[in-house]
C-alpha cells in the first residue's frame, strides 16, 4: 500500500536555521511537502558546522536553495518562489524578517493566499521580543527550569538533554500550519502565525502550574518532591525508572520487592501520601533495588505488572526491542558515514519518514534546478552566482 502523503500538493519556502525552523518543516515534508530551504550563500546554516549529522536529518527531504535575502536579485528571486508556495516559515528575531524585506506584509503582496509562520523566542511583541535568546532562555521564562532538577536542592536547573522548547515551538509551529491548511477556503486568505517558543514550553509546564496553584505555592522541595517515582541504581550498577502512581501498582511493587510491610502502611495510602514520605523511601527503595541485577528486577516486577522500564544510555536505545518492534529504528543508509539507526518520525502511514543522512548535502545544492524552473539561462544564472547573489 502506497504511503499517505496528505501534504504532496503544498509547498514551503523554509527560511529557517538551527532546530526549531527546521524541525517544524521537516514534520511538513515528512507529511509529503514539498519544502524548499533557502540559505544566506555566504554561510549557510550553522547547524552544518555545529551538529553535520543533526543538519542532515533535519533537512534530508528538503530542496537546498542559497540565496542572498539581502540583495535586490536574491528577494525578486524569493518573491517568485513565494508566488508558487502555500506557506513560508522564518525563525528570525522580530523585525529582521521587515529589514530584509520579505515579512508578512511584503509576502502577502506577491502571494494574498499565503500562509507565514514566525517562529520566535519570545513572539511579535512584549518588552523581550527583540532580545537575543536560545532554548535555555526561553525555559527559565517559561518556568520549565524551576521545577526541573533534584527537589532536594530547591535550585532551578537547565535538563541537559532534549532543547524543549525548540521542538514543542516547532510541534506548535507545524501543527498551527496544518490547521490554517485546513481551514482555507476556495477565497483564501493569508494567515500569520505568531509561535512564541517560550509560550510552547510554558504548556509543557502548564499541568505543573495548575497543581501548583491548587496546592497553595508549595516550595519546589515540597511541591516536586517524589517517592517511588524515581530513577534507581540496581546491583549491576544500571538504572531502571519506577513509575508508581496508583495505590494498587504500589501494593503490587511492595509484595513483588520484598517490602510487604509497606503495602498498606496507612501513612503511604495515595500519591500525595508516599511523595510526602519520599524522604522516608527513598533510601529503603534504594536499598531494596540494589540487592539484585537490573535484568532480575524487570523480570520480577514486570510479572507483578508494576511500571517499570529500563533507562538506556544513547548507545544502547536503538537496540530496544519494543522501539525495534514498532519500526521506530530502521538501518541507516549502505555506505553512509551515520548512526547505526535512524529513527522515524511517528508518523503511521505517512509518506516521507525521516531519511537517513544523505552523503553530500552541499549549500545551494538544488538552486540551479529550481531557478531554471523560472526561467533563468545558464548565463543569468552565472551572473547571480559571480555576485553571490546564490
Amino acid at each position: 500500500m502506497d504511503a499517505y502523503s496528505p501534504l504532496k500538493q503544498i509547498k514551503v519556502l523554509d527560511l529557517t536555521v538551527l532546530l526549531p525552523g527546521p524541525y517544524c518543516t521537516m514534520l511538513l515534508a515528512a507529511m509529503g511537502a514539498k519544502v524548499l530551504k533557502i540559505e544566506n550563500p555566504k554561510s549557510g546554516d550553522l547547524m552544518r558546522v555545529m551538529a553535520p549529522g543533526t543538519f542532515s536529518y533535519l533537512n534530508a527531504q528538503k530542496e537546498l536553495l542559497s540565496l542572498d535575502l539581502k540583495s535586490e536579485p536574491g528577494r525578486e528571486i524569493f518573491f517568485a518562489l513565494a508566488r508558487e508556495c502555500d506557506v513560508v516559515v522564518e525563525g528570525f528575531r522580530p523585525g529582521v524578517a521587515a529589514r530584509l524585506g520579505v515579512d508578512f506584509d511584503s509576502v502577502t503582496q506577491a502571494n494574498p493566499s499565503i500562509i507565514y509562520c514566525a517562529l520566535s523566542g519570545y513572539g511579535q511583541q512584549g518588552p523581550y521580543a527583540e532580545l537575543p535568546a536560545h532554548d535555555i532562555n526561553h525555559m527559565g521564562v517559561a518556568g520549565l527550569l524551576a521545577i526541573s532538577g533534584d527537589p532536594a536542592s530547591g535550585k532551578p536547573e537547565y535538563p541537559y538533554g532534549p532543547q524543549y522548547s525548540d521542538m514543542i515551538g516547532a510541534l506548535f509551529g507545524a501543527n498551527a500550519i496544518l490547521a490554517s491548511l485546513l481551514g482555507r477556503g476556495p477565497d483564501a486568505e493569508a494567515h500569520f502565525l505568531d509561535i512564541s517558543l517560550t509560550e510552547s514550553a510554558g504548556m509543557l509546564v502548564m499541568p505543573r502550574y495548575l497543581d501548583f496553584l491548587q496546592r497553595g505555592g508549595p516550595p519546589k522541595e515540597e511541591f516536586m518532591r517524589r517517592g517511588p517515582y524515581e530513577v534507581f541504581e540496581t546491583r549491576d550498577h544500571k538504572f531502571l525508572t519506577l513509575g508508581i502512581v496508583e495505590d494498587h501498582f504500589w501494593v503490587n511493587f511492595c509484595n513483588a520487592a520484598g517490602l510487604s510491610e509497606l503495602a498498606h502502611d496507612p501513612e503511604l495510602q495515595g500519591w500525595n501520601a508516599r511523595n510526602r514520605q519520599a524522604q522516608r523511601l527513598k533510601p529503603v527503595l534504594e536499598q531494596a533495588f540494589k540487592q539484585r541485577d537490573r535484568e532480575q528486577w524487570l523480570e520480577i516486577l514486570r510479572d507483578a505488572d508494576v511500571p517499570v522500564a529500563p533507562v538506556h544510555g544513547l548507545d544502547q536505545w536503538a537496540e530496544d526491542p519494543q522501539l525495534l518492534a514498532r519500526g521506530f529504528f530502521r538501518p541507516g543508509a549502505q555506505g553512509v558515514n551515520s548512526p547505526a539507526a535512524m529513527p522515524h518520525l511517528p508518523l503511521p502511514g505517512q509518506a516521507g519518514a525521516a531519511e537517513a543522512a544523505e552523503p553530500d548535502m552541499p549549500l545551494g545544492r538544488d538552486t540551479e534546478k529550481w531557478l531554471q524552473a523560472q526561467g533563468l539561462d545558464s548565463r543569468e544564472i552565472a551572473s547571480l552566482r559571480e555576485q553571490k547573489v546564490i
